[in-house]
């Protein structure tokens, strides 16, 4: 018997149902009729591709070769010392590597491949989906856990196939991308092919992909249970991002209600600063705003709005653009573009801010949490190669522009001195060779509890900080601002959140050191005068986000926003921490708010 038993594959046919209505949550405002796309995997995401005739040799190519890299990663785990991985380790990645080496269950992939013509991604899962429920099935309870053995196999060799993947994606202008999880490299990879809109089942108003949806112009809604059971590609739907609901198979009359209601796709002329540069408030406290930038073109049109510089520059970003392997000149060329867009402003570049499955040559297991685990710049300082090869690229960029260097999820003052050391070192060494560099700036992202605690002794070791709120606020309170279901207790206005923003920005002010607010607070027109208030002068935010920002920041006066301050500096709730600024804000700034704008 092979090792994943003999099991013969069963078709079906759903019949396509009247028209449901299905509550979610708005994370993108706008509303939007399509079809559904939906999209699969946990690391380089995927959907069902039909290929040509032509082309099934080369995917059945692209499906060995993953096959080589997963057997070849298995091989080194099984291999490990027993004491490193405990006793069972090595047992359990030989039973992997037998799935892999089960000559049926690669055959039937192959086959998927060839008769169905469709991408190898695809193949895998339908195969997978089918051996997976037919384990799921069985009684003994030994054989039934196996079909975890299967996942993980199957997510190994996905993650293989996603670095060499040449396929077009071939969404079409009405589509509607479909998610259990979207990924913020999955959302930029594909907006250029126009998905008109977004549905996943996890996620929260500050993830990074609706942060980016928001800044696109694209509705998202979030919070579908069990999305793929409810959702299939190719339904009609209509996504509602200002009621947080998905119409499956709409009828006419609802179609029609959408075809009146338009979306905002531009940046109204009347939104555009009349006069660039720094703004200041009515009492005369200025205030720096800079723009959240992965690439030149958002930073240019960013700057038509008033931006400053790029405040943060997402580094990982370029992982999607060069296929996880973005080499040491390619990143040169990316951070000089950057900084040449930018200008005097200069760019603050983030180093990848990724977990440890980004990596190209992974070779661990994936990891129970990774919010807690091998990620930022602790995996930097863990597989140094890496994150040599980029500081080294920094370094030759900072000699063609202002180039400043963000160290993401640092928790311990050794960290940025085992950065620094490995500029120091990395710096002579290009010397050395005759290769010109400059001397960029070193800043770290406060955004776990330890380094807003040791915020003074970060400030002094640092050059700047960066106040990640989005982060900090996850870390703080212990909930997952990606999870829906724990979404109630991820609340920005929670007092410890203010007194660990205060204590950041006055341990900066102590060091006179700048610290720059990048998380979604700083784009937020209800939370930008708290900010304010609590001393915060630099925020940097996506493109959008600027002009209400500016529209807020001049038609305040620091000293109302001080006030505001004092007035919640005793509350010890949320709720009356809310409770509190709602009332000021009505009562001061109302007018400066549009009419359909939502208050906590």
């Amino acid at each position: 018997m092979s090792a994943l038993g003999n099991f013969e594959q069963d078709g079906h046919t759903d019949a396509e149902p009247p028209e449901i209505r299905l509550q979610a949550r708005a994370v993108s405002r706008g509303i939007v009729a399509g079809r559904a796309v939906c999209l699969y995997g946990s690391n380089r995401q995927f959907y069902r591709i039909e290929i040509p005739v032509e082309a099934v040799a080369a995917e059945l190519t692209r499906f060995r070769d993953a096959i080589a890299a997963a057997r070849k990663q298995l091989s080194r785990l099984a291999g490990r010392n027993k004491g490193a991985i405990g006793h069972s380790g090595p047992g359990i990645f030989a039973a992997h590597l037998a799935l892999i080496d089960d000559p049926s269950f690669g055959s039937k992939i192959e086959n998927e491949i060839t008769r169905q013509r469709v991408n190898a991604e695809w193949a895998i899962k339908s195969v997978t989906d089918e051996y997976v429920s037919k384990y799921k099935a069985v009684t003994d309870e030994h054989l039934r856990d196996r079909y975890i053995d299967i996942e993980d196999v199957s997510d190994r060799i996905l993650s293989a196939l996603g670095g060499s993947s040449e396929l077009e994606l071939l969404f079409g202008k009405d589509s509607v991308v479909v998610a259990e999880d979207l990924k913020p490299s999955t959302l930029v990879e594909i907006f250029a092919h126009g998905p008109r809109a977004f549905i996943t089942e996890n996620g929260g108003w500050t993830s990074h992909s609706f942060i980016l949806a928001r800044e696109m112009k694209r509705p998202a809604v979030t919070g579908v249970k069990k999305i793929f059971r409810q959702i299939k590609t190719g339904d009609r739907v209509i996504v509602d991002g200002f009621n947080g609901q998905v119409i499956l198979n709409p009828e006419p009359e609802a179609l029609a209600r959408v075809s009146k209601t338009r979306p905002q796709t531009e940046i109204k002329s009347s939104e555009r600063p009349a006069q660039l540069g720094p703004i200041a408030t009515l009492d005369g406290r200025k205030v720096r705003i800079y723009a959240n930038a992965d690439d030149p073109a958002a930073y240019l049109r960013a700057k038509e709005f008033g931006a400053e510089g790029i405040g943060l520059f997402r580094s990982e970003f370029l992982l999607t653009r060069f296929r996880n392997r973005p080499s040491e000149d390619e990143q040169v060329e990316a951070y000089i573009n950057a900084a040449k867009a930018a200008g005097e402003a200069g760019v603050r570049i983030r180093t990848f801010d990724i977990n440890g499955d980004r990596l190209a040559d992974q070779s661990f297991a994936r990891e129970p949490n990774p919010a807690l685990g091998l990620r930022g710049v602790r995996l930097g300082l863990k597989h140094k190669t890496s994150l040599r090869t980029q500081l080294r690229a920094l370094l030759r960029a900072s000699h063609a522009g202002r180039v400043d260097i963000i160290l993401p999820l640092v928790s311990d003052i050794g960290e940025v001195q085992a950065v620094r050391k490995i500029l120091a070192a990395e710096s002579r060494n290009l010397r050395s060779k005759g290769t010109e560099v400059g001397i960029p700036k070193l800043g770290v992202m406060v955004e776990v509890p330890s380094a807003v605690l040791m915020a003074d002794e970060f400030a002094e070791e640092a050059d700047f900080l960066c106040l990640g709120t989005n982060d900090l606020i996850q870390y703080l309170l212990a909930a997952d601002r990606d999870n829906e279901s724990v979404s109630e207790w991820y609340r920005t206005l929670h007092p410890a959140v203010v007194r660990a923003v205060r204590k950041v920005i006055q341990a900066a002010a102590n060091a006179n050191r700048p610290v720059i607010v990048c998380g979604e607070m700083a784009g937020s027109p209800y939370y930008v005068p708290l900010l304010i208030g609590l001393g915060a002068s630099e925020l940097s935010m996506n493109p959008t986000s600027i002009p209400r920002v500016r529209k807020i920041i001049s038609g305040i006066a620091a000293e109302e926003a001080e006030t505001l301050v004092k007035n919640i500096s005793d509350a010890r709730t949320v709720n009356e921490v809310e409770s509190k600024v709602d009332k000021h804000i009505r009562k001061n700034w109302l007018h400066l708010f549009p009419e359909d704008f939502t208050f906590h």
